[in-house]
């Protein structure tokens, strides 16, 4: 495995910075991020394969880069000749590498385009060109837009924004393959090259963390990109919700406070209400009927009972730690009527989740978990008193 230097990280990536087609400013990351990771793949591709694949890889990448930067067409046909000279182990190892490289390249731009946002907050400048500032506005610069350019008033802006809706649909298509596992490992590669970049680093943390980016290359690597049988109905559920607990549970809350800061700055003194439901979320899993063989009414009526039990479960999680959080301080009026709400707003549920509880047959898997909702609710209404 690659070491750590001090500074990150001349390594053999760096001479791909050459052949690699600049697609962004020399003041942006990109480059930089692409020639780490795939410096770091290479070494774990020798250390896996040998250093024959490696170097086969490495050449066909460069070739491919020079004729996209230059388009001589004696490049596309020496690559093409490297390509079909090749047994077909070798094919299907190179094969995943490119796959597993276009991934990586995708999580490096991911990163880079957080980098230019934070950038952007930061010195409160405008972007270098048009182009950037489209794909890259954030939420204050577009009401700006509409009240400077458009001579909006504020106020015309806050009441159209609050009575509008975007609702996301959660598809489920049995050609779904990308694992959640390997979507997970995609998330920690993300974070630990955001990690390296920052500024107030130590090289002992530098150090920690690039090995850990190793580790999870590699783990990305050797785990299976395609499932091996097609997803259930019940898998494309679990699938689903697990967005909403890794992504969609903290992200839009997140959002809507970048909305009422973005409001703020724009003169609005007024948040978003609680009840207006800018992002609402709409599901097709378990009830899709287009043609799929494995959807019936008796599997819609599982998908939809196992998602309310896991909704139920992160909604308890939450109000216990809100409990836990506002037992810790002296709370004001305010707090203290919105945590009154709260605790009736549960006992409603759980009321309700209690008797749906007893209509379900003993020996179903989801009384089981029913059952656990309502310990957990029990539990938590004890602390309360």
């Amino acid at each position: 495995m690659a070491t750590v230097q001090q500074e990150l990280l001349p390594s053999k990536g760096t001479e791909l910075e050459s052949v690699v087609p600049r697609k962004v400013s020399d003041d942006d990351k990109l480059v930089e991020y692409d020639a780490l990771l795939l410096d770091r793949f290479l070494d774990i591709l020798r250390d896996l394969h040998g250093e024959d694949i490696r170097q086969t890889v490495q050449d066909c990448y460069e070739l491919s880069a020079e004729y996209e930067g230059k388009h001589k067409t004696e490049k596309l046909e020496e690559l093409g000749n490297m390509l079909t000279g090749l047994d077909a182990g070798d094919s299907i190892v190179i094969a995943k590498s490119f796959s597993h490289m276009l991934n990586l390249a995708n999580l490096a731009e991911e990163v880079q385009i957080a980098y230019r946002r934070r950038i952007k907050l930061l010195k409160k400048g405008d972007f270098a060109d048009e182009n950037s500032a489209i794909t890259e506005s954030d939420i204050e610069e577009t009401f700006k837009r509409l009240v400077t350019e458009l001579k909006k008033f504020p106020q015309e802006v806050f009441d159209a924004l609050k009575n509008q809706t975007v609702d996301l649909v959660l598809t489920a298509h049995p050609t779904q393959s990308i694992r959640r596992s390997l979507l997970q490992k995609h998330g920690r590669i993300r974070n630990c090259l955001t990690q390296l970049y920052a500024k107030d680093i130590t090289p002992d943390d530098k150090q920690e963390l690039d090995e850990a980016l190793q580790r999870e290359i590699q783990a990305a690597f050797r785990t299976d990109e395609i499932r091996s049988s097609p997803p259930t109905p019940q898998d494309e559920m679990r699938a689903g919700m697990s967005y909403f607990h890794e992504t969609i549970w903290k992200g839009v809350p997140k959002f809507l406070r970048r909305v009422d800061t973005a409001l703020k700055n724009t003169g609005i003194n007024e948040r978003v209400p609680y009840n207006a439901p800018l992002i609402q979320f709409s599901s097709w899993m378990g009830g899709d009927r287009d043609g799929n063989p494995r959807v019936s009414p008796e599997v819609t009526r599982d998908v939809c009972l196992l998602a309310r039990m896991m909704a139920a479960n992160l909604y308890f999680s939450q109000i216990e730690d809100l409990m836990f959080e506002l037992s810790m301080w002296h709370c004001n009026d305010e707090l203290r009527v919105r945590a009154d709400e709260l605790h009736v707003s549960s006992r409603r549920d759980a009321k309700h989740y209690i008797e749906f509880w007893k209509q379900i047959p003993p020996n179903e898997p989801y009384r089981v978990i029913l059952g656990d909702v309502r310990d957990k609710l029990y539990n938590t209404r004890k602390r309360a008193r």
